[in-house]
């Protein structure tokens, strides 16, 4: 198998980029990234997040050398960015977001093999390669395909495995869940953890909350105004509510039930587990020690508390007002069973409160 491990020492002391203040503003005029500073550590797995438009994609198109910054300065691996050096292009690969502009031969297995063959190997040595990327991500069924022919979340895999041909010590990700059945995104994600745990440096552009507990130590947030906002551990990022709100990554969504509205905040998908992979996934238990030493169980637990107990209560409420319109309408007996409702509610309230306090905070 084609070996994914590290060629650089995973130390954390290698500073692979340095960004200094760098801004970008494409032909039409649209500010890409304004004033942007980072700093990024070999062995390091970064996940930036913003809303759509908010630079993600341009930061990374400036990593690998493709956009120039029009200000500022970004240094790789000590040294001023240098796209053309064979060196730069042996270490640093980059998955696009939108998988078709990233292959370009005739089959999948040239694809594989495309990569290897500039890196001067012999003819052997670049069919191991391919046959190892074929097996690494259970393409093999695809080898004589062409990819014009593949579905989405098959050309994001095979544009996957052209990446890691090289075996490259960094990896920039753009969006790289988007596209992906539930299936492909679990073993895509196994497969960054995989790469995590090889020592590789990973950085990765998302909008989907829900996967950067699992596949990154620190998240940089960018607002819209193409600026980072906030830099902290993936579960400090997804606590601040009120950062996730201005970055456009979370919205007051409201619920219309018929006669009545009312609104609380959503994160990710519209789904009832509103703060993303607070509990370790069960289809992933090999990840599970690593999340709870992260996240202590408690907390986890204050957290769902606090966000069942602010559901609980604007439900009673909205019984209440049921309630209301009711006896408005003349449905006196509908307007009781409806206080009654949203009495019954209110106790479950309490004993929210109850366990909230016997957690503390």
């Amino acid at each position: 198998m084609v070996s994914l491990y590290c060629n650089l020492c995973r130390g954390y002391d290698l500073e692979i980029f340095r960004v200094d203040n760098i801004s970008y503003t494409y032909k039409d005029g649209k500010k890409a990234l304004d004033s942007v500073a980072l700093r990024v550590r070999a062995g390091e797995s970064l996940t930036v997040i913003g809303a759509n438009g908010s630079g993600k994609s341009t930061l990374l198109y400036i990593l690998d050398g493709i956009l120039q910054p029009q200000s500022g300065e970004i240094k790789a691996f000590g040294a001023p960015l240098n796209d053309e050096s064979v060196e730069f292009r042996q270490k640093v690969s980059l998955l696009f977001q939108n998988p078709q502009v990233q292959l370009f031969s005739l089959s999948v297995w040239d694809e594989l093999c495309f990569g290897p063959s500039q890196l001067g190997l012999p003819q052997e040595e670049i069919e191991r390669r391919a046959s190892d990327i074929l097996e690494l991500l259970g393409i093999g069924h695809l080898k004589d395909r062409g990819p014009w022919n593949l579905s989405g979340g098959e050309m994001k895999k095979v544009a996957m495995g052209t990446c890691l041909s090289i075996n490259p010590d960094v990896i920039l990700l753009d969006e790289p869940t988007t596209g992906l059945d539930p299936r492909s995104q679990v073993e895509l994600i196994d497969l960054i953890v995989g790469l995590r745990k090889a020592g590789k440096t990973i950085i990765t552009a998302t909008h989907d909350l829900g996967i950067i507990q699992d596949i990154s130590d620190r998240t940089v947030v960018f607002g819209e105004d193409h600026r980072i906002i906030l830099e902290d551990t993936p579960w400090e990022v997804l606590k601040n509510t009120d950062i996730l709100l201005r970055a456009n990554l979370m919205h007051k969504h409201p619920h219309r039930h018929s006669w009545y509205v009312h609104e609380h905040s959503h994160t990710g998908l519209h789904e009832h587990e509103h703060i993303p992979e607070l509990i370790p996934s069960e289809s992933s238990p090999e990840r599970a020690p690593e999340a709870a030493q992260r996240i202590p169980e408690m907390e986890k637990l204050r957290i769902l508390l606090d966000h069942w107990m602010e559901h609980n209560h604007e439900h009673a409420e909205t019984y209440i007002q049921w309630a209301e319109k009711a006896g408005t309408a003349g449905d006196a007996t509908l307007a009781e069973m409806l206080k009654e409702i949203a009495a019954e509610t209110k106790k479950i309230d309490a004993l929210f409160e109850r366990a909230r306090k016997k957690i503390g905070g």
